[in-house]
C-alpha cells in the first residue's frame, strides 16, 4: 500500500492528491472482487528481544531485469531485531565466501554485530545436526568467522522459519516495496538503488526502508538504531579474510581465466603462477610477496566469455605497437583516473620525455601493486611532484622490497624505475634510446 501511494503521487502531471484512507478503501473493494481462496493460517507466538541482543539473517532469491536481461539475484538481508534496522545487498551467488563478505559488510554498516546471530540451516554455515537434540555441526570456516567478530551463532530448527519471522517480514517489504516492477542498468545500479531505498528517501511521502515508521514498534528504525548501536559488539581492527583464494597460471600473453572469462594482468606476471582472491563482486591478483597487484570487478553477464584487455598492462613491454591510437598518458589515465593532476603535470613539465615517466610509473604499479602505487602517486600529486622518481622514492621508503624490482624489459633496454632524474637531460640518454617505440 505504501509503495502504491508513493508511486501514484509521483506521476507527472497526474499525481494522486488524496489520502491513504481513500486509497486503502479502493484497494479493499478491488480485492473483494477477486476469486481468492481462503488459506488456513497457523498460530504464531510473538516475542521481542532486548536491545543489542539479536540479529536475524537470511538469503532470498529474485528474478529481475538487469541491462534488459532477466537475471537471478540473491538478496542477503540482515535485521537488527530491536531497532528493526535492515541491511540488504544483492549478490550473484550464495557461496560461503559471498556469505562471509556480505555479513562483514553488514556488520560494518551497523557498526558491529548483535550478540546472537540467528540463521537457518544453510550449508555454508551448518554442515548438519548431531545427537538426539539435533545440535548443529558448524562449518569450521564459519565458526572461525563467528569467533573473529565475537558473536554467538544460532541455527533455527529445521523447517522453523517462524523463529526468524522478523527477517521474513522484512523480505516481504523488500519484495513489495522495492523489487517488484524494477529494472536496473547494472549490478552496481541495483545495489546503489537499494542503498538509497534503505537510507536516503526520508522526505514525505518518500519514506522507505529504514526511514519508515515500523508497523509494530511505531518507531523509525534509523532513529531507534542510534540507541542500539552502543550495545552492539565492537568491530575488530581488521575484516575477516572473507575471500576465496585460488592459484592461477598467467599465460604468456599475460592473461588468466576467472569465472570462464579471460582478463589481462600486468605483463610483469606473464608465465607465472599467481594467487587470485575471489570476492563477491571483484577479484584480486597477488604477487609472490602477497601484495595485490591488480584488482577489477567481474564483467557483466553480457560480456562473460569475452576477452577483457587493458592495454596499459602491456605498456612496459618494448616495441609495443600503439593500441587503438591511444597514447601512454591516455592509457595511464584510464587505469588511474584519480591521478589526472599528475598526468597533466607530467605532460606540462616533461613535454617530449613524459612517455618515459609514464612507462616508469607503469612499472612501479606492476612491481609494488596498485594499492601501494596509488597511495604513493597520490601523495606525490598532492605535493606537486610531477616526476616518476618522486613516486619511486615514496614507495622505496614506505614499501621496501626484499629484492630488486623485476623488469620485464629484454635485451639491452634500460630499466626505468630508478633512472629518471628531471634536473639533468643526460640522465635520460639510455631511457630515450630504450623508449623510442612507446
Amino acid at each position: 500500500m505504501t509503495r502504491i501511494l508513493r508511486e501514484i503521487r509521483q506521476l507527472d502531471g497526474k499525481g494522486y492528491q488524496g489520502g491513504r484512507t481513500i486509497l486503502a478503501e479502493h484497494v479493499r473493494k478491488l480485492r473483494a472482487e477477486l476469486p481468492l481462496q481462503a488459506k488456513r493460517k497457523k498460530v504464531r507466538r510473538r516475542f521481542e528481544t532486548k536491545i543489542g541482543v539479536e540479529m536475524q539473517i537470511d538469503w532470498s532469491p529474485y528474478d529481475v531485469l538487469i541491462d534488459g536481461k532477466l537475471t537471478r539475484i540473491h538478496a542477503l538481508g540482515c535485521l537488527l531485531c530491536y531497532s528493526r534496522k535492515l541491511h540488504v545487498r544483492f549478490y550473484r551467488n550464495e557461496r560461503q565466501s559471498t556469505l562471509l563478505e556480505g555479513l562483514a559488510i553488514a556488520f560494518e554498516y551497523f557498526t558491529g554485530p548483535a550478540h546472537k546471530v540467528v540463521l537457518d540451516n544453510m550449508a555454508t554455515a551448518v554442515l548438519g545436526r548431531i545427537g538426539s537434540n539435533g545440535k548443529p555441526l558448524w562449518n569450521p570456516r564459519f565458526l572461525e568467522f563467528t569467533k573473529h567478530y565475537g558473536f554467538e551463532p544460532f541455527a533455527c530448527k529445521v523447517c522453523d522459519s517462524d523463529r526468524k519471522g522478523k527477517k521474513e517480514k522484512s523480505f516481504q517489504l523488500l519484495e513489495n516495496d522495492f523489487v517488484k516492477g524494477k529494472k536496473f542498468a547494472s549490478w552496481e545500479d541495483l545495489n546503489e538503488q537499494v542503498r538509497v531505498w534503505l537510507d536516503e528517501n526520508k522526505v514525505k511521502p518518500l519514506e522507505t526502508g529504514n526511514w519508515r515508521e515500523h508497523g509494530t514498534t511505531r518507531r523509525v528504525p534509523n532513529e531507534v538504531w542510534l540507541e542500539e548501536r552502543d550495545f552492539l559488539i565492537r568491530l575488530p581492527e581488521k575484516r575477516f579474510a572473507v575471500y576465496q583464494e585460488e592459484p592461477r597460471l598467467v599465460d604468456e600473453d599475460s592473461t588468466l581465466s576467472v569465472g570462464s572469462t579471460r582478463y589481462s594482468v600486468p605483463s610483469a606476471h606473464a608465465n607465472n603462477s599467481v594467487a587470485v582472491r575471489l570476492n563477491a563482486d571483484h577479484f584480486e591478483v597477488l604477487d609472490k610477496l602477497g601484495r595485490v597487484v591488480f584488482s577489477r570487478r567481474y564483467v557483466e553477464d553480457r560480456d562473460k566469455g569475452r576477452l577483457q584487455i587493458d592495454p596499459s598492462h602491456y605498456a612496459t613491454l618494448p616495441r609495443r605497437p600503439r593500441a587503438n591510437g591511444e597514447r601512454m598518458d591516455e592509457l595511464f589515465l584510464k587505469r588511474f583516473p584519480a591521478l589526472a593532476s599528475l598526468v597533466e603535470g607530467l605532460l606540462r613539465r616533461m613535454k617530449t620525455l613524459a612517455h618515459v615517466h609514464f612507462r616508469a610509473l607503469f612499472r612501479l604499479a606492476d612491481g609494488y601493486g596498485e594499492a601501494a602505487f596509488l597511495a604513493a602517486a597520490t601523495r606525490a600529486q598532492t605535493y606537486r611532484r610531477f616526476d616518476s622518481s618522486a613516486v619511486r622514492r615514496i614507495l622505496e621508503r614506505d614499501h621496501p622490497l626484499p629484492e630488486p624490482l623485476a623488469t620485464p624489459l629484454a635485451g639491452g633496454t634500460a630499466a626505468l624505475g630508478d633512472e629518471v632524474d628531471p634536473p639533468s637531460l643526460e640522465s635520460f640518454r639510455e631511457l630515450v634510446e630504450g623508449g623510442r617505440d612507446a
